[in-house]
């Protein structure tokens, strides 16, 4: 008969910690969402809370001006269109929210917006989307908000062209980020994001306001 030839015990038992060790982290990870230790397990994390399903990444954008602990994801499905972010803490990369925007019904734009600011630093206004119909090649995107005589006004206006734009699996997607030069408490009810899309002759293809939204405040 075959002797099975048997482990040290000194390495079972180091075995037996790295396997402890790894059920505690992956625990840690799934029940208390912290300790995780690449930026895009808590874009996953996002995606079952906003129940997306998994998306795929347009593009990752890190701005130390803004946050250095902080990763902004843009990323995409057929069906959804995605701005969240990661932040890096004591306890590894936890999910900092996000927005998603439904895409299962057919339109020629798509879009949303997030306000992020913090305690102790600078805030952050972003707009996003996609393009679905072919023949928008500009984008106009305008904040607007209602003074105190309930008059329209514009506080920020932003412009690009189909080349600036972010294209993954034959769609095209935007992304636009700014330090408002402004505050956002100062505009209530708030700051109402609208999106055009023009021709190439210039014409106005689409005109919707973005609805789909949030703003976050961290300590």
């Amino acid at each position: 008969m075959r002797r099975v030839k048997q482990l040290p015990s000194r390495r079972k038992r180091a075995l037996r910690r790295v396997l402890i060790a790894a059920a505690a982290v992956f625990l840690v990870n799934r029940i208390f969402l912290i300790g995780l230790l690449f930026p895009i397990q808590a874009i996953r994390h996002n995606e079952e809370r906003l129940g997306t399903g998994r998306t795929a990444v347009v593009c990752r954008d890190w701005d130390p001006g803004f946050r250095w602990d902080y990763l902004s994801y843009l990323t995409e499905s057929e069906t959804v269109t995605m701005l969240s972010g990661a932040r890096l803490g004591s306890y590894g990369w936890t999910d900092a929210f996000g927005v998603a925007v439904d895409c299962t019904e057919e339109a020629p734009l798509y879009g949303g917006w997030r306000n992020m600011s913090w305690t102790d630093g600078p805030s952050r206004f972003c707009v996003f989307g996609r393009v679905g119909d072919p023949d928008i090649v500009r984008l106009e995107i305008q904040l607007r908000y209602l003074d105190w005589k309930l008059e329209s006004r514009t506080a920020l206006t932003w412009n690009s062209e189909r080349e600036d734009w972010m294209e993954k699996d034959g769609r095209y997607y935007f992304l636009f980020q700014t330090h408002p030069p402004f505050n956002w408490a100062d505009f209530h009810p708030g700051l109402n994001p609208l999106a055009v899309g023009l021709d190439e002759a210039g014409n106005e293809v689409v005109r919707i306001e973005l609805t789909q939204g949030a703003s976050c405040h961290f300590s």
